[in-house]
């Protein structure tokens, strides 16, 4: 008997790995969000669209941040000035997406940066006077 259990134990195991590789997936790259669905939810008229596009451009905002937090700067930094509300952030995106269509297909994620880097760079700091 113990040994018929070892046997449909192996059976099951073999039977679950299959059906795994046969399941159909649903991967990360599933769960992106494209710089065209990016831009027909900030140009959408229902509410719903527009407060997804706003938290989206604030979550990547947040993203940068925590990063500069921790000390792993951004390779594509931007400042945004204090008085610059997210909603306006948003719509930097929105304008700079529909002036660079080459960004439809790809994430937005990458394309948030890019715009706000390029509306808000940050000041390089001025070179420290030497000491005589």
């Amino acid at each position: 008997m113990k040994q018929h259990l070892g046997g449909y134990r192996l059976w099951l195991a073999l039977a679950l790995f299959c059906a795994a590789l046969l399941w159909p997936q649903r991967g990360a790259l599933a769960m992106y969000v494209s710089g065209n669905e990016l831009v027909q939810k900030c140009m959408s008229q229902r509410k719903e669209d527009i407060y997804g596009c706003v938290h989206y451009v604030a979550g990547v905002i947040d993203y940068h941040v925590v990063m500069q937090s921790l000390g792993t700067a951004p390779t594509l930094p931007f400042c945004i000035p204090a008085g610059v509300s997210v909603t306006e952030a948003a719509f930097t995106v929105l304008t700079y997406l529909r002036a660079q269509p080459q960004h439809e297909g790809f994430i937005a994620a990458m394309a948030v940066p890019m715009a706000l880097n390029k509306a808000f760079p940050c000041k390089k700091p001025a070179p420290k006077k030497k000491k005589k």
